[in-house]
């Protein structure tokens, strides 16, 4: 945030949540100017605001469904009636990955939100549930040494990552001189590692249209309805 209002001669200040109601609902009013967030969370902003995507990581997003190895599940449909972990109902591999099974596959299932990737893991291993659900990139990051006893039966079509967008009401000049700011730390190894340190990897310019339009067809309304076990 320094970096950014040095460059473009306009303070940025810093704000977290620990909530995502909390978030969704400042996106509503007049408090956030920018924003950084999964791209389901930035479609719901979009919704109300229209905020717009400035730029994103050029990697891409895909959601997946494992097994153990050892499990008698060898295709999605097998999984009718059972129990998928899952990290949370709003994360972006929820929301890819059950989108894909109820809409795609159209199979139910029972989900059992984990809290964090590697519980998710935990929970498919002691048997807690029949599969998994996370994105792809972080089982590879996060549990590694584990990959070895699971079989992945169902991957998600990929989804641009996570989106630096604007409100309509900042200046375009403004919004332009953050996103050529953003661009250029890639050009440094200190830039790259103030953007490594926010995974806005390899970053590129973002378009509503091409990165973010397929989350239109997403129902929202029945993933909220969907109940743990």
């Amino acid at each position: 945030m320094d970096y950014l209002s040095h460059q473009t001669g306009v303070k940025i200040e810093l704000k977290l949540y620990d909530k995502i109601t909390t978030f969704l609902e400042d996106t509503k009013g007049e408090h956030v100017d920018f924003m950084y967030a999964a791209p389901n969370m930035f479609y719901l902003a979009y919704q109300k605001q229209k905020y717009i995507p400035l730029v994103r990581g050029s990697n891409m997003l895909r959601g997946q469904v494992f097994v153990r190895k050892d499990s008698p599940y060898s295709q999605v449909k097998d999984l009718k009636g059972k129990t998928i972990a899952i990290v949370g109902p709003k994360n972006v591999c929820s929301v890819i990955t059950r989108h894909a099974l109820l809409t795609g596959q159209q199979i139910d299932f029972n989900v059992f939100y984990s809290g964090s990737t590697i519980n998710v893991a935990k929970s498919v291993l002691v048997g807690k549930a029949d599969a998994g659900a996370t994105l792809d990139s972080s089982m590879i990051d996060d549990f590694p040494e584990m990959q070895k006893e699971f079989r992945v039966i169902m991957k998600t079509q990929e989804v641009a990552s996570h989106p630096f967008a604007a409100h309509p009401r900042v200046p375009k000049k403004v919004r332009d001189a953050v996103t050529t700011a953003l661009l250029n730390l890639d050009h440094t190894e200190q830039g790259r590692n103030m953007l490594k340190a926010v995974k806005l990897v390899a970053p590129v310019k973002a378009d509503f249209r091409r990165d973010y339009a397929f989350f239109a067809d997403v129902n929202f309304d029945l993933l909220d309805k969907q109940q743990p076990k």
